[in-house]
């Protein structure tokens, strides 16, 4: 674009943006009503507002919620007429809940579910809205009644704690629950009775209202079934009349009546209709439904008819006026109640002209940690605008709180900005929109389904929040009411600024810092057992779809049925599966998929994983997305408890960096259509990058619609998040023989050369890039059977027999290295897949690739009768005696062999192991790494566990490709394991001027601990302490540090202090303590 061209088009856009900008520079102010009816604003109000007379005062506003569907109208501020009258500016307005005449002409109550009041908007305009002033009919009357109807609300139950929909106090079988109406009329014509009824009873019911004990209405309720997840009650719409004496009715009586002890009745809300005469009418608002004209022969009301509420009109006053308006407003002009009271609001939000790809959406409360995100997003190269919740409610909700103000705020942004891509929000939104229930705070409300007595088809959801097409917004409860998406919407549920904090940290820790290691080529399913394998079919299907497509990834299959469990009365309980599960989380996967049974705090009946076993997991370097399709896991909603979703996403350093997760009970049936969705959209890219997990949500949920069921499916994360991937590929250049020719295949111990090198998504070669590679050469999947515990037992592939694992050096863009296969391979060729990974720490990329290579046939021969030549390292030594005082010692093992070593498993009894004191043998195949691309030396690295107080044998068996095998034996000697001890400490720097870490080495590594850091001046005064619970702690803890402002109101003097650190095993209890010097200078 030329440089005229620009300076068009911002002309253009000041030209197009200048009236709203306008506009909005103009200060507002709210006020608030309770009740429906004609308001009056006088003279003395134009000073609160800065107006010099009340023809230029404006109103604006609308008659209870928003309405859900959006429009062109949501967009902007819908003014509402006023009438000048001498000194006084007339309005009328209506209050949060009130009475409706809808299309189809019949009367509508709706209950403002988010306020008890209703706020309005006022300020300066040149030329406001006004009524329109018309005459009356000259139509022949034909009625003399006209109604009051009012309304009696239950909002005292919410029987699934789930939805919108509430309902009164209860009324058990044989009972009777009085209703006060205290309403009285003015005429004898018959009252009328409306409303909805519920029961909820095993067995057919009979409701009945009564009045001074005479029964007007009465009707039967089918039972509701006796099962989990049937619908809990039944609603019945009535109309009934009655004619209390002497037209004063001071309550009506509910009753039941059922052969259920335990039945229960409601009422949802109960309208009542109070006739009142023509001639003799009151300030009010009345109805006449009928069409029917009627006179109103007081010349001293006033009269308006309010049938529209955006096109009000009053009539002329007159001694007498026909009228045949449904709707009308009438006061005395002596009684009319004044606007008094007015606040200012902040309208910026419509002045907006930065139109971001990323709105975090937030309370105050959590703003300063909302703008540390957002400023790590700017860092990231993505637009990020902070919002806070009161204002979008001041500038899209007239001051009322509102979801659909959220959403027309979103809506805003997504038209007139054509930017956005996604929307955060940061804090907790549950279903108890008014606090009713106490409990944990509603701080970013979500969205609550019609439904709350189905516990299948109620739901929260988020997903209102992206339907920002025009036309969108209905979304009526059924496959019908679907609508897609339009941007990624995900959700940090956290209730205070502390949870805030170790979110945000998370979230920028996980995209700041690089995430290197072949973890994140990692994909862990996880699946129930029972119910005829449907489960394990279900993971077996999407992880046959990952090999097919995705054949780079490993696979981690934590299937329950393939582990052995433990019966204990009538509970089973399968450690080894849960043990897996840890050991899949500390060791690092891209995301873990779960399909099964769960609750808020459960994952399998076996209780593989409980809420409470995030506690006593340590730290983990790299933190997964789970995706758990399974009943109400990652409920957010609730007030009263956190569910594991929310517990995952808040624990400090481990857990979830996001979850795709259910809030409701769910079917098996849609759990799959969803996961599918999700597989074919994880690995999508966006050019050259791969989708955030907004977009992948957002398709994820528009290619699985299926009504109400799939709603309550949430992104608890930050959507505008992409998961770790490696930045280049590896592409594999040549394979070589011994003496340097090509070769397609590979024949058992045949020495193969091989040369990769890393490129870019252009295909060219990375010559900057430098580090070390690990190549993983693996055979034909294996079959695994499960052990059929509650289902038959199934087989199912698992890539598990690994032929080669090396490391190496990348050099320029670069990698070259050697491989042996071992002898006992297939005589026929068979398809496997050679994988590398690379990685440049200094430059904080990586690389990986996968080629489909085929072995077997008849292995070449080797002379070797030698096994391999074995050395231990513990703790850094090589040489006996080894004493220690722990009883969990770092090794590593080192194995040197012209012939390779095995490390397939294919032999019996030939494997690479660890005995320790001739009883606890430990398999080392899958811990063994060649070296320096060669396959003649490798290490193993681990941590030795479980040795015992006094002298420990270890021995390592090993064999070679040829079959040779070694053995190598040593005395381990641990004394003082049974007393915690620190065994050494560094304090750095010292002297200091802003900080000093402390390093702590002792002996229960992998013990959980409790350590207290104290400074103290030489007063002997605590300036500062800080108590950490350390969970399998390392054996040397490096996670301490004293910055010398924290806590701390002003600096501290320069000098000498003491510190203090003390340690204390959960396990038994002992204790050990240091303490010295720190120099402030």
């Amino acid at each position: 674009m030329n440089l005229n061209s620009r300076i068009f088009f911002f002309f253009l856009l000041l030209v197009c943006s200048l009236p709203q900008i306008l506009f909005a520079q103009s200060p507002l102010f709210k006020f608030e009503v309770t009740k429906e009816g004609i308001y009056k604003i006088n003279p003395s109000l134009l000073t609160q507002i800065g107006a010099a007379n009340l023809s230029e005062v404006a109103i604006y506003g609308y008659p209870g919620s928003i309405p859900q569907q959006l429009n062109n109208e949501s967009l902007s501020l819908r003014e509402i007429p006023t009438l000048l009258a001498g000194n006084e500016l007339l309005v009328y307005l209506q209050g949060p809940h009130g009475f409706f005449i809808n299309p189809e002409n019949n009367l509508s109550y709706q209950h403002h579910i988010y306020r008890d009041t209703l706020s309005y908007l006022i300020g300066k305009k040149t030329s406001p809205k006004r009524v329109e002033s018309i005459s009356a009919s000259s139509s022949e009357v034909s009625a003399s009644t006209l109604y009051q109807w009012s309304a009696i609300k239950g909002e005292e139950n919410n029987l699934l704690n789930s939805g919108r929909t509430w309902y009164s106090a209860p009324v058990s079988t044989g009972n009777i629950r009085s209703i006060p109406i205290r309403k009285s009329g003015n005429t004898n014509a018959a009252w009328k009775v409306n409303g909805v009824i519920m029961a909820q009873s095993l067995s057919s019911s009979e409701l009945r209202l009564s009045e001074s004990g005479q029964s007007f209405f009465s009707t039967q309720i089918d039972p509701i079934p006796n099962t989990t997840y049937g619908i809990k009650g039944r609603e019945k719409a009535f109309k009934s009349e009655l004619r209390p004496a002497g037209n004063e009715l001071r309550t009506i009586e509910l009753g039941l009546t059922s052969s259920d002890p335990n039945a229960r009745a409601y009422f949802e809300h109960i309208q009542i209709g109070v006739p009142f005469s023509t001639s003799n009418l009151k300030s009010g608002v009345y109805f006449s439904l009928e069409g029917s004209s009627y006179t109103i022969s007081d010349a001293n009301l006033i009269v308006w008819d309010v049938s529209d509420f955006f096109q009000p009109k009053s009539f002329a006053p007159n001694s007498t006026r026909t009228i045949t308006s449904k709707k009308i407003a009438v006061a005395s002009s002596t009684e009319i109640p004044s606007i008094e009271k007015v606040s200012p609001i902040s309208s910026e939000l419509r002045a907006d002209t930065f139109w971001p790809e990323l709105l975090i959406i937030t309370s105050e409360a959590f703003y300063s940690e909302a703008e540390r995100l957002r400023t790590h997003k700017l860092s990231m190269g993505v637009l990020a605008e902070v919002v806070i919740t009161k204002d979008i409610y001041d500038s899209f909700g007239y001051g009322n709180r509102d979801v659909v103000a959220i959403r027309d705020f979103i809506a805003y942004h997504y038209h007139k900005g054509g930017n956005l891509k996604n929307v955060l929000f940061l804090g907790k939104g549950t279903f108890d929109y008014k606090s009713k229930l106490g409990g944990r705070p509603n701080i970013v409300p979500t969205y609550s389904s019609r439904n709350s007595l189905n516990p299948l088809t109620t739901y929260s959801s988020d997903d209102f929040f992206g339907l920002v097409q025009m036309g969108q917004g209905v979304w009526e409860e059924n496959r019908e009411g679907d609508e897609p998406m339009q941007i990624g919407i995900g959700r940090l549920p956290v209730i205070n600024l502390q949870e805030a904090s170790v979110l945000i940290n998370k979230i920028i820790q996980y995209e700041s810092q690089p995430l290197l290691g072949d973890w994140h080529r990692n994909i862990s399913f996880m699946a129930d057992d029972a119910d005829n394998n449907i489960h394990l079919r279900d993971a077996e299907s999407h992880a046959s779809f990952l090999k097919q497509n995705h054949p780079a990834y490993f696979q981690n299959k934590i299937y329950l049925d393939r582990f052995e469990q433990v019966r204990n009365g009538t509970t089973q309980r399968s450690p080894k599966a849960k043990e897996a599960l840890k050991k899949t989380l500390e060791e690092g996967t891209l995301f873990l998929n779960y399909i099964g049974h769960g609750n808020e705090t459960t994952l399998t009946a076996e209780e593989v994983f409980r809420v409470e076993d995030i506690a006593n997991w340590p730290q983990m370097k790299h933190l997964p997305l789970w995706i758990t399709a399974t009943c109400e896991f990652g409920r957010h909603d609730s007030p009263f408890l956190r569910s594991s979703a929310e517990e995952l996403l808040i624990a400090r350093g481990k857990g979830a960096i996001g979850l795709l997760t259910t809030g409701r009970p769910v079917f098996s049936s849609v759990n799959f259509s969803l996961n599918q969705a999700f597989f074919q959209e994880v690995f999508r890219k966006e050019g050259e990058e791969f989708q955030d997990l907004g977009t992948i949500f957002k398709n994820t949920k528009n290619q699985s619609l299926n009504g109400a069921l799939n709603r309550n499916f949430s992104l608890l994360g930050d959507p505008s998040m992409r998961l770790a991937r490696p930045n280049h590929s590896i592409r594999l250049v040549s394979l070589k023989d011994e003496v340097g020719n090509d070769i397609e295949q590979i024949a058992p111990l045949q020495e193969v050369s091989y040369e990769a090198e890393i490129i870019n998504a252009s295909q060219q070669l990375v010559s900057s890039f430098s580090g070390e590679f690990e190549i993983d050469y693996r055979g034909p999947q294996q079959a695994i059977k499960t052990l059929g515990d509650e289902s038959a037992p199934l087989e199912f592939p698992e890539e598990s027999l690994i032929y080669f694992k090396g490391k190496g050096q990348v050099r320029n863009g670069k990698i070259q290295g050697k491989l042996l296969l071992p002898s006992l391979l297939a005589e026929n060729f068979e398809s496997s897949n050679l994988r590398i990974y690379a990685k440049d720490e200094e430059r904080g990329t990586d690389a990986w690739g996968i080629e489909k290579l085929e072995s077997g046939g008849q292995a070449k021969e080797l002379q070797d009768e030698e096994g391999p030549q074995i050395e231990i390292q513990l703790e850094n030594q090589s040489q006996a005696p080894f004493r220690f005082a722990s009883t969990t010692l770092s090794a590593i093992i080192s194995f040197t062999d012209s012939s390779g070593i095995d490390i397939t498993g294919l032999r019996e009894g030939k494997q690479l192991l660890l005995v320790i004191n001739d009883e606890q043998e430990i398999s080392l195949n899958k811990l063994f790494h060649s070296l320096s691309g060669s396959y003649t030396k490798g290490e193993v690295v681990m941590e030795i566990s479980g040795l015992k107080e006094g002298k420990n044998s270890l021995e390592i068996k090993a064999f070679d490709l040829v079959g040779n095998g070694s053995t190598e034996m040593i005395e381990v000697l641990v004394e003082g394991s049974n007393k915690l001890q620190i065994l050494d400490q560094k304090v750095f720097p010292n002297p200091a001027k802003t900080l000093t870490n402390f390093e702590i080495k002792h002996n229960r590594a992998g013990e959980n601990l409790l350590i207290r850091l104290e400074i103290i001046n030489l007063e002997g005064r605590i300036l500062f302490a800080e108590n950490q619970r350390l969970v399998e702690a390392k054996q040397i803890i490096g996670d301490l540090t004293w910055i010398f402002l924290q806590n701390q109101t002003k600096y501290p003097a320069k000098g000498t202090y003491i510190y203090r650190v003390t340690l204390q095993s959960e396990l038994d209890g002992s204790m050990d303590f240091t303490s010295g010097k720190i120099v402030i200078e």
